[in-house]
Formats: C-alpha cells, sequence, structure tokens
C-alpha cells in the first residue's frame, strides 16, 4: 500500500504587514477583477480599506482564500506567502499604513 501526503509551506513574516503597502496590491491583483464596481461578484467589494478590513474580520476573506474546494480566485488558490500575508496582517491589527 501506498502512502501520500502533502506538505503546506509554512511563511514567516518577521515586519508589520500593512495594508497600504502589503495588502492592497494583493487584493488589486488577486480580487479586484471580480470583486470591485457597481456590481461585485456575490455582492462582495473588496474595494478600499474598509471593505478589506470587514471582509477579513468577519472571515469571509480568509475562509474564502484557504478553501479548498472553492477557492478564490477562481483561477486557482492564492499562493502560500500572499495568505500568510494577509493572515498575518490580521494578527497585527489591521495596520493601514
Amino acid at each position: 500500500s501506498s502512502c501520500s501526503t502533502a506538505t503546506i509551506e509554512e511563511v514567516i513574516i518577521t515586519e508589520p504587514v500593512t495594508y497600504d503597502t502589503d495588502v492592497s496590491i494583493i487584493i488589486s491583483n488577486n480580487c479586484l477583477p471580480c470583486h470591485a464596481g457597481g456590481f461585485p461578484s456575490a455582492g462582495l467589494n473588496l474595494e478600499g480599506y474598509l471593505n478589506v478590513r470587514s471582509s477579513t474580520e468577519n472571515g469571509n476573506l480568509l475562509s474564502r482564500i484557504n478553501s479548498i474546494s472553492n477557492p478564490m480566485p477562481q483561477s486557482g488558490p492564492m499562493a502560500p506567502d500572499l495568505i500568510a500575508t494577509i493572515e498575518q496582517w490580521a494578527e497585527d491589527g489591521f495596520i493601514e499604513n
């Protein structure tokens, strides 16, 4: 019998993460094509600090980008370092700039 294992890349971030410097570019590149404008996908608008913070605080953003069965973005799972950056931003207290 054979056994397979999957490893999740561990990313260690040592500097404080801020929205303006670190998170906004991740959201812009990975989320805003669908989650911006007058009719954002699933009614989730991720334009701007307050919208991203709210979605992260309520668990919606992180649960979707970490979903195995229905990951966001739809093109495929987000890179582990990008996810870790958003998670660290939350742990750091949602620093804006």
